[in-house]
């Protein structure tokens, strides 16, 4: 009965481990139109698909491993990614030639949609659809 009681707990284990979303960069590669982002900490405002619509916000992976994140006709961020597991980690080139890295963390993927958290600073949540 035990023994029973420990296949059962292992093989809900693995089936958990086998529901997160998984990246792999050839189908992340293009570009990703912003629907939503939320703000679930309530720290900043909520931004409507309406607005993000019409400041034309974005992020577009590149083959060689870079991003640009646009937002009102302007690139707003820039610089390389590395896609893996359950994260696309960025390495965000800033004006002064530094750079800072940070993570967004996949909480849902497919071939059509992607919605990431970042958890520093402003915690937001970021559903975006590719075009």
């Amino acid at each position: 009965m035990m023994k029973i009681k420990f296949v059962a707990i292992a093989l809900f284990t693995c089936l958990l481990i086998g529901c997160k979303p998984s990246l792999n960069s050839g189908w992340l590669y293009g570009k990703w139109n912003y629907t939503n982002i939320e703000h679930p900490k309530g720290d900043s405002p909520d931004i409507p698909a309406n607005e993000l619509k019409k400041q034309g916000a974005s992020i577009e992976f590149l083959k060689d491993n870079t991003y640009v994140i646009m937002w009102g006709g302007k690139p707003l961020s820039h610089g390389k990614f590395i896609a893996g597991g359950d994260k696309i980690m960025i390495n965000e080139e800033l004006p002064d030639g530094t750079t800072r890295s940070f993570p967004f963390y996949i909480t849902k993927a497919s071939e059509k949609e992607l919605v990431f958290e970042t958890k520093s600073g402003s915690n937001a949540v970021v559903t975006a659809i590719k075009e």
